[in-house]
């Protein structure tokens, strides 16, 4: 930890970039907060989950604070749409167009709140979800904001959180809203996080992903349907009644036309790529259509010249919108891809970069004098050069400090047998018998991690009354609420994918296992995935090597990193891939991993739990 420490205070002090790769248990939080208070520099800290933002912000800042007896300033931002708007409610309030009763039962919950509140946190209002229909008519969304002629904006709560991030020494953020706010501050509005001489990214593993997303752009019926909303809501103010009417006929007709236009895109796989030589005369009509009614809205729009800053900032929507619809269209641009989502109700068209590298570079490494980036999984096969590569990180000191964990007692590794291949029709059936007899002699308290919905539905049917222990699954509840119960229940099971390989924190028996069905290589289906894949082949270089492989190294020491959570830790990680076995890049894998004892009779699980009794 005091290693780490110094090398990122001379950093903070004379420059440079810093990578370093910090194991389980090293105390990277305070290796590198410690330095940030000490450096006297204003430092940006952002966290890839929400919850590691809460813990910097809640337990490691007080523990600081109380350690040293430098006085500082510590804030803590969230995302703008957790924050109520005033000016939004106000106006919503006059005239609030509610779907159903629960809706308004739950306004009125807001109308309570909103007179005690002093920070408009969502967070602190209990039974209304930020995603709501409802919470994002009246959020602080930045497409809404209307900055300095916000006749609220004295009382507004992002000024007031901006106002004290300003008065910071160390501001906390999380990736989502370090690069919103990157995005916006391009388009010269909205923007939250103030100036600052250093920034440290941990949980820096998915910067990709986060980049990704905020460097691209989307058109989706939800934001559509907002625009409509909004519009409507400014119509009442309107003096200018022809107007007012005129208007609302053109905002019913966008309204059906979008409905006509996004349902075209509702079959097929969850997420597509969206090919203009395989788009058909019909679509580009519709999309067409869609775009004179939005172009004739905008014109309506800045034609009342009564109509507020409301209106004026839907004329401006509808004009990014518009734009933004053509390009996606048209797919002309070769460093983009672009495709077609579907999540729950939302169809949602993406044009993502194919490559953040140049992008990071320019817009963020070369910008700040300092910037670290931290995360128990940098590397795979004990390199840096790919999250550089990926990251366009041309010059920065790299250091890896192991986890102080004894992982050779602490852990087993145990690799059946396995028969099938993970693509087999009779790999779900194979690996649920394995899967059967590790929990019975773990009696449960495990993780099932899954590349796939697919997958974890198909086990857990097999599983539920073979086993007698609590069976928990992804989708059946929220996030929060199974591991609420994951943790209550010690003897449960939960069976997930994705979003539960990293930020996970269960520590004691509860947890004593961690399955993985199938080595976590991103779906090459997957539209970004295979226009990266496309794109390296192109140049000529290896997909596999050179982006597949590492990325699903750093997917599984996540994954990994599950199990043992303090030095008291004991438990088994079994992998019911057989390629890691049988596949010569299987070793990378195995390399990559902490030292630890490998088994491949089921026999040799009991032997780590009867010597411990803390787990049994």
């Amino acid at each position: 930890q005091s290693e780490m420490s110094r090398m990122i205070y001379r950093a903070l002090l004379k420059g440079g970039h810093v990578l370093v790769e910090a194991g389980t248990g090293t105390g990277k939080t305070l290796a590198y907060l410690i330095p940030a208070v000490l450096s006297g520099k204003k430092v940006i800290v952002s966290t890839g989950t929400k919850a590691l933002q809460e813990q910097l912000f809640y337990k490691d800042i007080p523990l600081i604070r109380k350690a040293l007896s430098i006085p500082f300033l510590a804030s803590y931002m969230k995302g703008r749409s957790n924050y109520l708007c005033l000016n939004r409610f106000l106006k919503f309030s006059a005239f609030p167009l509610l779907d159903t009763p629960i809706e308004a039962r739950l306004f009125r919950t807001v109308q309570r709140w909103v007179g005690k509140t002093k920070t408009g946190d969502a967070a602190d209002l209990y039974g209304v979800d930020v995603n709501s229909q409802l919470w994002r008519r009246i959020n602080s969304g930045a497409e809404t904001c209307m900055g300095s002629q916000c006749p609220d904006i004295e009382k507004c709560f992002i000024t007031r959180m901006r106002r004290e991030a300003v008065k910071s020494d160390i501001v906390i953020v999380n990736h989502h809203l370090f690069f919103a706010d990157l995005s916006v501050r391009e388009k010269g509005y909205g923007e939250v996080i103030p100036a600052y001489d250093a920034v440290i990214f941990d949980e820096a593993h998915l910067i990709e992903e986060v980049a990704t997303h905020y460097f691209g752009f989307q058109v989706s019926n939800y934001r559509v349907s907002e625009l409509i909303r909004d519009t409507r809501q400014g119509l009442h103010d309107l003096k200018n009644k022809k107007g007012a009417v005129r208007i609302g006929k053109t905002c019913s007709e966008l309204e059906e036309k979008s409905m006509d236009f996004f349902s075209s895109f509702v079959h097929g796989p969850e997420r597509m790529r969206l090919l203009k030589e395989k788009t058909d005369a019909g679509l580009l009509l519709k999309s067409s259509q869609l775009m004179i009614l939005l172009g004739r809205l905008q014109g309506e729009l800045k034609e009342i010249v009564s109509g507020g800053e409301a209106l004026a900032s839907c004329a401006g929507r509808t004009g990014e919108l518009s734009g933004d619809l053509q390009r996606i269209m048209e797919a002309k641009d070769p460093d983009r891809v672009y495709w077609r989502e579907i999540r729950g109700k939302g169809v949602f068209l993406h044009a993502s970069p194919i490559d953040v590298s140049n992008d990071l570079a320019g817009k963020v490494f070369s910008k700040v004098s300092c910037a670290v980036l931290t995360s128990a999984t940098l590397t795979a096969g004990g390199s840096f050069g790919f999250i550089k590569k990926r990251l366009g990180i041309a010059d920065a000191a790299e250091r890896s400090f192991p986890s102080p964990f004894d992982y050779a007692s602490q852990v087993i590794l145990y690799l059946p047998d396995m028969k099938s291949e993970p693509d087999s029709p009779d790999f779900v059936e194979e690996a649920s018998l394995h899967i059967q007899e590790i929990l019975e002699k773990t009696r449960g308290r495990a993780f099932i991690l899954f590349t796939s919905y697919r997958h974890m539905n198909a086990v857990y049917d097999l599983l539920e009354g073979r086993i007698n222990y609590p069976l928990l699954k992804q989708g059946d509840d929220s996030g929060e609420a199974l591991l609420a119960r994951f943790r209550e229940e010690t003897e449960s099971v939960l069976l997930a994918t994705r979003s539960f390989w990293q930020g996970i924190d269960v520590q004691g028996e509860s947890l004593s296992c961690v399955i993985i069905d199938k080595l976590p290589f991103a779906s090459p289906s997957d539209p970004v995935v295979a226009s990266r894949i496309d794109a390296i082949r192109r140049r000529g270089g290896n997909p596999f090597y050179e982006y597949q492989l590492p990325e699903a190294v750093i997917n599984l020491k996540q994954g990994f990193g599950r199990l043992i959570r303090n030095k008291k830790d004991r438990g088994v990680l079994s992998i019911m891939d057989r390629r890691i076995q049988s596949r010569s890049y299987g070793k990378v894998f195995l390399q990559s991993l902490p030292p630890c004892t490998v088994i491949h009779e089921p026999t040799g699980i009991e032997k780590i739990f009867s010597t411990h009794e803390k787990i049994f």
